[in-house]
């Protein structure tokens, strides 16, 4: 990771973070540097908003017993419980005096927002190559070819039965059975407005 990644996700400057790396934490990773953080320092971070963003990071990467940490369904719930708790923070700095720490809890809630968008995106667009959600577009196309086709059974019904239903007067039968057709066309109507 860079030095300012860490200080984004820190809400810390780069020169702070710079300073630390010059002691031996590493830069690996965030969760890596947040315990070489908690364990060489003494003192705690200079804002509120630093420490509670550790806490925030530390939370963000614990998974839901189960949970897949690399699915995308999986990073959308992380990155949702990252941007609720960067809003929480931002509510409670908007309380207090403190601009520096109000305008690094606005930057981390902007971040999370955006992370928490782009996986949004991410998961919609796996569902879709897997076959897991159905576009609105597609599901229309599937019910017009499927209740079209049922649509244009019935519309040939009372023609293609009325001679068998009653042979001495096929118009008579052909005439009642439209009658149920048409019936059957506006329960559906009312109920869902298919077939409209």
């Amino acid at each position: 990771m860079r030095v300012c990644d860490i200080a984004r996700g820190w809400g810390v400057s780069s020169s702070y973070v710079a300073r630390l790396a010059k002691r031996g934490m590493p830069l690996s990773s965030l969760a890596e540097a947040d315990s070489w953080r908690t364990e060489n320092l003494k003192k705690p971070p200079r804002s509120e908003s630093g420490a509670r963003a550790i806490k925030m990071q530390t939370e963000q990467t614990s998974l839901a017993e189960g949970e897949d940490k690399d699915s995308s369904f999986a990073r959308l719930k992380r990155c949702q419980r990252a941007e609720r708790m960067a809003f929480e923070l931002l509510e409670e700095l908007g309380k207090g005096s403190n601009a520096v720490a109000m305008r690094a809890g606005v930057h981390a809630y902007g971040e999370s927002a955006r992370r928490a968008s782009e996986a949004e995106l991410a998961h919609a667009k796996h569902q879709q190559v897997t076959r897991a959600w159905i576009g609105m577009d597609e599901m229309r196309e599937f019910i017009s070819t499927w209740f079209g086709g049922i649509r244009s059974l019935l519309d040939a019904m009372p023609s293609s039965i009325a001679a068998r239903a009653n042979p001495s007067d096929p118009e008579c039968a052909k005439k009642a059975i439209q009658e149920g057709v048409d019936q059957i066309f506006i329960t559906i109507q009312k109920a869902e407005g298919a077939f409209s």
